[in-house]
This record gives C-alpha cells, sequence and structure tokens, in this order.
C-alpha cells in the first residue's frame, strides 16, 4: 500500500503554486469568516474562489505571489455575494401578461409605477437597469454583452437610474419621496 506523500508548504510552492492555496484553507476560511456571519456562505465563498482560482490556473504572471492574488480573488468574491445579496433584498417589478405587478417585502409594496416608468425608457436604460440592477449581473459583464466599454457601460446606468428616478418621482409626486413604499399613487 503506497503512502500519500505529504506535501509541505514550501514544496508546494516550488512545484504548483496552487497546491500552497489547498494547504493554506483554513487561513483563507478564517479571512471570509471574518467578513461573512454565515458560516456554511463563508465556506461556499471559499470554494467559489478557489474555483476562480483552478479556472484562472495559466493566466497567472507571478506563481510567487499567488497568495495575495488569491486574497485580491477572496474579497472579490465576498464582495460579489453582498452585491448579490443587495439585489435579492430588493423587490423587482415583474411582467405578468403585460401587467406590472409587485412582490412585497413584508407586508410593505413597492410601487408598481417604478415599473410602468421603467418600460418606459430608452432601450438601453430599461436594458441596463434590468441586468445589473434587477439580475446582478456585474457591470464589465453587461458591457462585454453590449460590446461597448465598461465605463460607458458604468455611465449609461448612472443616466438611466438618474432617469427612472426622475420619472417616478414625476408620476408619483410626494409618494415617492418616501422611497415608494406603500405606494397609494397607482
Amino acid at each position: 500500500m503506497a503512502a500519500n506523500p505529504v506535501i509541505s508548504e514550501a514544496d508546494a510552492n516550488h512545484s504548483d503554486p496552487y497546491a500552497s492555496l489547498a494547504a493554506k484553507r483554513t487561513q483563507f476560511l478564517s479571512f471570509v469568516r471574518s467578513r461573512i456571519s454565515k458560516p456554511e456562505i463563508a465556506e461556499d465563498i471559499l470554494q467559489e474562489a478557489l474555483l476562480k482560482a483552478l479556472e484562472a490556473k495559466g493566466s497567472l504572471r507571478l506563481p510567487a505571489r499567488i497568495e495575495a492574488w488569491f486574497y485580491r480573488v477572496l474579497r472579490n468574491v465576498v464582495i460579489d455575494h453582498y452585491r448579490r445579496s443587495a439585489v435579492a433584498a430588493r423587490t423587482f417589478v415583474e411582467e405578468h401578461d403585460g401587467i406590472a405587478s409587485v412582490a412585497a417585502v413584508g407586508s410593505v409594496n413597492v410601487c408598481p409605477c417604478v415599473g410602468r416608468e421603467l418600460s418606459s425608457l430608452k432601450k438601453e436604460y430599461a436594458s441596463v437597469l434590468e441586468q445589473v440592477d434587477m439580475q446582478g449581473d456585474p457591470v464589465r459583464d453587461f458591457a462585454r454583452r453590449e460590446d461597448i466599454a465598461a465605463n460607458n457601460a458604468s455611465l449609461r446606468l448612472h443616466r438611466a437610474r438618474r432617469a427612472l428616478r426622475r420619472r417616478v418621482m414625476a408620476a408619483c409626486g410626494a409618494c415617492a419621496d418616501s422611497g415608494c413604499f406603500d405606494c397609494t399613487c397607482a
């Protein structure tokens, strides 16, 4: 029966820099847990980051700096988690047979005017709001799909949010000042 050789951290760094990531798993998990309160979510985030690291295996330019690079990957995955959580926490207008209906957050309803006004925006503005704000896609991915620069996509998102805010304020008036919760104008 052949024994599995134990790879020391020094040996792992010389042969395969990615092996050192597995050797420091506890350290990385501790880093994530200091930012995420639920241990099972912290574990998922670590696994997602490790997967991203393996997917980028051929593109690492400085193998000696893999640990610093991986901490950056971890931070980005944690940020992505919080962004997805924020998107999931929002209530979005869903279209059913052309009629805007609104999902409830607890006992508070979001204004159906948001959905109506969203559909009246320019196609480019509605598209960026739906994909980035509602679906949680990163601006960079949206820009890639639209074949535009990331800065241009960010500017489009900013302008779309501003245009939607203006339209909802015009349609709802005082209701919009309170954030359009428990809307009575529709």
